[in-house]
């Protein structure tokens, strides 16, 4: 019975990591550059926008630490995130959120990027934040908006 109990536990231990654990979202990004996606990525990193038109997206950043592997064309960003939820017919939720990410680009063609959670989360939400990291790597790659220091990046990798 001790060795079905154990068993078990390390099946559902696997299962857990598997559903909350390095959950992520990939992206190719076909017919860009790879030096100025890697720019874009780093851009969007070091400076989320959580300004959505939809409240019950808006999130205000406390602390942002963003760690950039030129070499292996890595980024780890560890978010602190608040916010006070006000609905309607609803009482205010408060809210503390802390985030640690890696986005990887891969040298293929197309280029491919991957964006994980490092710690355990709900695929969902991991899901909605690598999407809104990529859309907002595709808006500066298609020049809307281009923050002058993305022209300016002299610490891009070779190719």
């Amino acid at each position: 019975i001790a060795r079905l109990s154990i068993s078990r536990i390390r099946g559902l231990l696997i299962l857990l990591h598997m559903f909350f654990g390095d959950c992520g979202v990939e992206s190719t990004f076909t017919g860009e550059d790879p030096a100025q996606l890697w720019r874009a990525m780093q851009a969007v990193a070091e400076s989320p926008t959580y300004d959505e038109g939809d409240f019950t997206k808006r999130w205000t950043v406390v602390e942002n630490i963003v760690v950039v592997d030129n070499v292996d064309w890595r980024i780890d960003i560890t978010r602190h995130l608040k916010r006070l939820l006000r609905r309607p017919g609803a009482k205010p939720l408060y809210e503390d959120l802390h985030w640690r990410f890696e986005i990887q680009l891969f040298h293929e063609d197309p280029p491919r990027a991957r964006f994980i959670a490092i710690d355990p989360a709900l695929p969902t939400k991991v899901q909605y934040e690598g999407d809104r990291y990529f859309a907002e790597v595709r808006s500066i790659l298609s020049g809307y908006p281009r923050p002058a220091d993305l022209e300016d990046s002299k610490d891009s990798p070779a190719d």
